[in-house]
């Protein structure tokens, strides 16, 4: 119970979580102890110094740093692609000052090629890190705060100078970056190649978006990641071979016993190959286990199964106290637990065993995946029956040996198995994947439903005490089939997104959907469709969508589409200019429609103006509280035509700001003829464009329009009712 407080407190310190003092609450109450107290208390203090340990030394205090001269050395593999090159940067130097700090780097063009070790002088622009708040959003600060990351920055072009002389060349990253390179040249094909470096070095550069969304799909991400299951086995092993070799010879034996030795070796083996793989927290836990668990050889003392458990939860607490902001650390220490439950209690031996411990981890761990990624692999159960051996005991095995011999010898027998395991074993997931229709995709918006899940499945398993179980089945169902935000006929719920630099609006009715603009697509292939939109209507128990408009054809517009086409029924594209995207319609002619009471229509751009900005489809969602008016990007040309040809009719309670807050729209006859009451403008921090223009933000000034902003409130919501408008507020 002391180790259990001490995760509690160092969970209250790296997340902030009120269920960390509850927990303590619930334990006081039980157990009024004052050393349970004490452990608490002495785990946020231990927090607090490994934060001031590691933070950055001598960087500036502030947020954004146009140009940085960075010198220090790469602290990470580079991933390095066709348009763009990202690793992990240990500045020593910024602009002549001593600095210490880490900051994860791309560059985009002109970029050398870089290894895990070197010494360059570079220049860069640096800011601090900025989540887009959206429901379901991916939380990128704090993946960065688990690795001790609180600075990102883009290289300029042509800024690269290597400093030879002061390259670490010893070092255990570069160690595993060369023998990374040496892999990539025994093994060319790029599946292969990247299954390989995943299970032996814990290098994930080679494995495509297709191949991890393959492993999502059928509950195998596990088996891509250095785990406890793989060390475990080196150990295992390691020690039945050495004492299989020791036992030989009976001089040995009297001289040394033979599970001394074993376990020595053992011991050294997991060490090498947690070494080897990046010491993620699986390889910490499982070495820590490994060392509980075989120290009983040396000494006098024996400890059960559960004590190593507590104890090496302890000692990655100690060690790495960031290891609570990863979804992994839980995942790995819950599923071990599980595991070890289902072989105390379940006498079944054999194939019904495998099965047993194998669905006891589909269904404990179920809440937690659906709560992280929004996605539960039921065909996981049929996936890793065969997928977990086959990996563990032929592939790892393989590629450690080619990985072990690849700086003297290469046995191409090896490597032909090797590639063939592999092979067979893609081949095998993508036919699992075929039953993905089984899976559950939705999302919890709140801890407290996948625990309370949680909490059934334990009670209905460990403890099926009678006069619990319809308490427990009531938890249940409202924790499978959590109940979603609804919308009244009559009413209309309007989400301006956080898609940095770009639009995206979501308009809800009581039983249809509509998107506006689907976002940005990035550089390195993501798009704000799979970032953005798909997580957030995941969290709203959406299924289908009825009509996606796009607005124009700019990509800050139109780049996440094909995602949410992928993830969602769309039952109607309606765009400015079929003719771009050959298909669609046109939105300069579409009729006006009706859902729930509420009224939809366009105000159609007949006249050919002069850029596609002004072919912007605009839209007016309209109650009998009021109005809402979505501009795109119109600029003044169109901003003039509407209000001379639709005049009155253009009025709105709330108003999308045109074109982000570019100086060529928001004219003052056009806010004087729709007399907005709220404004909302969409756009990203530091942006290229510098939106808002000063000018236009003093005429909201001027018109005394109170005006809201993607960029400071996150995700803007409003709500027409059917008798008055629910003032806009921020999802911050």
């Amino acid at each position: 119970m002391e180790i259990l407080c001490f995760f509690a407190g160092t969970a209250f310190v790296f997340t902030k979580s009120l269920f960390a003092l509850y927990f303590m609450l619930i334990v006081l109450f039980f157990r009024p102890r004052l050393r349970l107290l004490a452990w608490f208390l002495a785990a946020i203090v231990w927090g607090f110094a490994h934060q001031w340990f590691i933070a950055d030394q001598g960087m500036p205090d502030a947020n954004l740093i146009y140009s940085a001269v960075l010198q220090g050395h790469i602290d990470s593999i580079p991933t390095q692609t066709v348009t763009k090159t990202q690793f992990i940067f240990a500045a020593r130097s910024l602009n002549g000052k001593r600095v210490n700090g880490l900051v994860l780097l791309n560059c985009y063009a002109d970029c050398p090629l870089v290894h895990a070790g070197q010494y360059w002088q570079l220049t860069a622009k640096l800011k601090k890190p900025h989540n887009l708040s959206n429901p379901g959003g991916f939380d990128y600060v704090r993946w960065l705060d688990s690795r001790h990351i609180s600075w990102t920055g883009s290289v300029r072009s042509g800024t690269f100078h290597h400093v030879s002389s002061r390259d670490k060349f010893y070092s255990l990253l570069y160690l595993r970056a060369h023998m990374a390179n040496l892999l990539e040249k025994i093994e060319p094909d790029e599946k292969t190649l990247g299954v390989l470096q995943a299970l032996t070095l814990g290098i994930t550069n080679h494995i495509d978006k297709n191949e991890w969304e393959l492993f999502r799909r059928t509950g195998t991400i596990h088996l891509m990641v250095i785990s406890g299951a793989h060390i475990g086995l080196i150990a295992g092993l390691a020690y039945s071979l050495t004492k299989w070799i020791w036992c030989r010879s009976s001089r040995l034996c009297l001289r040394w016993p033979a599970p001394r030795v074993a376990s020595l070796s053992a011991l050294l083996m997991a060490l090498g190959y947690a070494l080897l793989a990046g010491f993620a927290v699986p390889a910490q836990r499982a070495l820590i286990v490994c060392f509980f668990m075989l120290i009983r050889n040396f000494a006098d003392r024996r400890f059960s199964v559960w004590q190593a458990w507590r104890y090496a939860l302890f000692g990655v607490l100690l060690f790495e106290p960031h290891s609570v902001l990863m979804s992994g650390f839980y995942l790995s220490f819950i599923a071990v637990a599980i595991l070890i439950l289902i072989n105390q209690r379940i006498p079944w031996l054999g194939l019904r065993k495998i099965i047993s411990m194998q669905l006891a981890c589909l269904l404990g761990l179920m809440p937690l995946t659906l709560f992280w990624f929004s996605y539960g692999a039921v065909n996981g159960l049929a996936a890793n029956l065969l997928a977990i051996p086959w990996v563990s005991f032929i592939i790892v095995p393989l590629g450690l040996l080619t990985t072990v011999l690849a700086p003297w010898v290469v046995w191409p027998w090896i490597v032909t198995i090797l590639h063939a395991a592999i092979a067979g074993l893609l081949y095998y997931l993508e036919w699992i994947n075929s039953l993905a229709m089984f899976n559950f995709s939705f999302s919890y918006t709140q801890l407290l439903s996948p625990l309370a899940l949680m909490v059934v499945i334990a009670i209905a398993v460990f403890l099926p005490v009678k006069r619990l179980l319809p308490a427990a089945a009531i938890i249940a169902i409202a924790a499978l089939f959590p109940a979603f935000a609804k919308v009244k006929t009559g009413e209309v719920a309007i989400d301006v997104l956080d898609v940095g630099q770009g639009l995206a609006v979501a308009v809800r009715t009581a039983h249809h959907q509509l998107i506006y603009d689907t976002g940005m697509k990035l550089y390195q292939g993501s798009d704000m469709g799979k970032l953005v939109i798909v997580p957030y209507l995941n969290t709203l128990g959406i299924r289908r969508v009825d009509k996606v408009v796009i607005s124009h054809p700019d990509l800050d517009h139109r780049g996440g589409l094909m995602s949410l086409e992928d993830s969602f029924k769309v039952d109607e594209l309606i765009v400015d200019n079929p003719n771009f995207y050959h298909r669609g319609s046109s939105c300069h002619h579409y009729p006006a429609w009706s859902w729930d009471g509420v009224s939809f229509r366009f105000f159609a751009l007949k006249k050919l103006l002069s850029s596609k900005n002004n072919s912007s489809c605009v839209l007016q969602v309209s109650t009998k509280a009021g109005q809402v008016l979505l501009t795109g990007d119109i600029e003044e040309l169109a901003e003039d035509y509407l209000a001379q040809t639709y005049g009155r009719e253009l009025a709105s309670t709330v108003m999308l700001i045109p074109h982000h807050g570019s100086k060529t729209s928001s004219s003052t006859s056009f806010l004087q003829q729709v007399k907005p009451l709220y404004a909302i403008a969409s756009y990203g921090f530091d942006n290229r464009y510098h939106f808002p223009h000063v000018q236009v933000v003093q005429r909201y000034q001027q018109q005394r329009i109170e005006v809201y902003n993607t960029m400071t409130c996150g995700m803007v919501s409003l709500l027409l009712t059917a008798k008055k408008l629910v003032k806009p507020h921020c999802y911050y």
